[in-house]
């Protein structure tokens, strides 16, 4: 999403000062990257029961057990798009994804959870760690924004119940300071998955995603409006599959 439009209104990020449109086109390339996890699933110990795979047990993750997010595509309402190839490791974990104009690498645990998340792009660079809980649920992924003004702190915290990602707060900058910004998603689901992500962001204001699935389970497209608080475009983000084992179930850590 390129085409963000917003007013020269200058703002503060920890003491480093920022457009607001410098900030939103470096938000829009975050959310961009982090879109891309939404729709691999984990692995488990029926990954290889073909009733499973037809029927997409899993399609709560965006996905069904053996298969997995080869790329991606995103088309603007106006029409530009962006694609991102998934690259894996002989294991089964992200290696991964390339865009046109960017890429993402990521270290894995042991356990095959990710340990460092590290997305390079036009606006910037940004590098998260996670944490976890006993059951593998990311609790919270920390780090920092830099780019040519600076750098700035960045937090993600994730709520679960019964398994599932409900809600996540993302914190850019520090707290009282001008140029904070937050953005929290809320989730809701029904048999086949998420259904609808509503975002709020405290600068921009809402925005809705709304997810379609694929016969077999497997995440067909998210689609989205603009925010409501300034002038932007909507984009629809479709998936093709593949054959393929993962280790993460990575809706959570996605945001949509």
């Amino acid at each position: 999403m390129n085409s963000i439009s917003v007013n020269q209104e200058k703002s503060k990020r920890t003491g480093v000062k920022f457009s607001l449109q410098s900030i939103l086109m470096l938000m829009v390339a975050i959310m961009m990257a982090l879109v891309t996890l939404t729709s691999c699933v984990e692995d488990d110990e029926n990954d290889d029961d073909p009733d499973e795979i037809e029927n997409g047990e899993n399609g709560n993750n965006g996905g069904v057990a053996g298969k997995r997010i080869k790329s991606t595509i995103i088309t603007e309402e106006g029409g530009e798009t962006r694609t991102g190839d998934f690259t894996y490791n002989s294991d089964g974990t992200l290696n991964r994804i390339d865009w046109n104009d960017s890429y993402s690498i990521f270290t894995n645990n042991p356990d095959g959870t990710y340990a460092k998340w590290e997305d390079i792009n036009t606006y910037g660079e940004m590098v998260m760690v996670y944490s976890y809980d006993a059951n593998k649920k990311p609790l919270k992924a920390e780090g920092t924004i830099k780019n040519s003004a600076g750098t700035s702190p960045v937090t993600y915290d994730f709520t679960f119940q019964n398994g599932r990602k409900t809600f996540e707060i993302q914190k850019f900058g520090t707290p009282g300071t001008d140029g904070y910004m937050s953005v929290t998603f809320e989730y809701n689901y029904n048999s086949s998955g998420r259904t609808t992500t509503t975002e709020t962001h405290s600068l921009v204001g809402k925005r809705q995603f709304t997810r379609t699935y694929n016969s077999d389970g497997t995440l067909q497209k998210v689609t989205t409006g603009g925010y409501t608080g300034v002038p932007t475009t909507g984009f629809t983000q479709t998936f093709t599959w593949e054959n393929g084992k993962t280790t993460v179930n990575h809706d959570d850590h996605a945001c949509y």
